[in-house]
């Protein structure tokens, strides 16, 4: 296939996935809103560009992950969570005081849980990047271990784009897919999607 044939067939899943996955109006001033809060790291103005340019496709779906492809959005949230648990991409603050993280991700609009505290979450904090899961702006939390790191993914819960996990408020166990070889937990508690994953042993 050549190049410009390449770009006309990108251009049109670009298209469709948008239609698909858009935002709604108020979805998307809120998105604005949460840009103006404060000063955005460079990996947070790639999402936020991301978002509004393209109507927020995820980035599972538009790099062909198969985000869909099992028929439910719980696979949905644990395939797009895998993916980005293999990614190799840098952390956006390197530290691991988790109140310096939780000021860090303020704009997000809610605090972070300790996952140590809620999930038993073993290992060192290492830092944490901005993404997202299900088009919901997420906080990515890397914890270290000697079996390989721990990520850790927390969201303000949206009932609608995350369907499947697990409510831990109501007892409830966490609701554990596997996904390209990697491990994946799906719950909410206290207002806020609680998502951890973990591969080669700790799967």
């Amino acid at each position: 296939m050549n190049r410009h044939r390449q770009s006309t067939a990108l251009r049109q899943a670009v298209s469709e996935l948008s239609k698909e996955n858009s935002l709604s109006p108020s979805e998307l001033e809120q998105l604005r809103e949460l840009s103006l809060d404060r000063p955005a790291l460079p990996s947070r103005r790639r999402w936020l560009s991301i978002a509004a340019g393209l109507g927020a496709v995820s980035l599972g779906g538009f790099l062909g992950i198969g985000l869909m492809s099992r028929g439910s959005q719980a696979y949905a949230m644990a395939d797009e969570i895998a993916f980005n648990h293999l990614r190799s991409a840098p952390l956006d603050i390197q530290t691991s005081d988790l109140e310096e993280l939780r000021g860090a991700f303020a704009g997000l609009g809610f605090g972070l849980l300790d996952a140590a505290e809620v999930e038993n979450v073993p290992g060192q904090l290492a830092g944490g990047r901005f993404c997202s899961v299900a088009l919901v702006p997420a906080a990515m939390l890397t914890y270290q271990t000697e079996q390989g790191p721990i990520t850790v993914y927390q969201a303000r819960f949206d009932e609608r784009r995350h369907r499947g996990a697990a409510d831990m408020d109501r007892g409830e166990p966490g609701n554990v897919i596997f996904s390209a070889g990697v491990k994946v937990c799906l719950c909410h508690t206290r207002g806020i999607l609680l998502a951890t994953a973990s591969s080669g042993e700790l799967a």
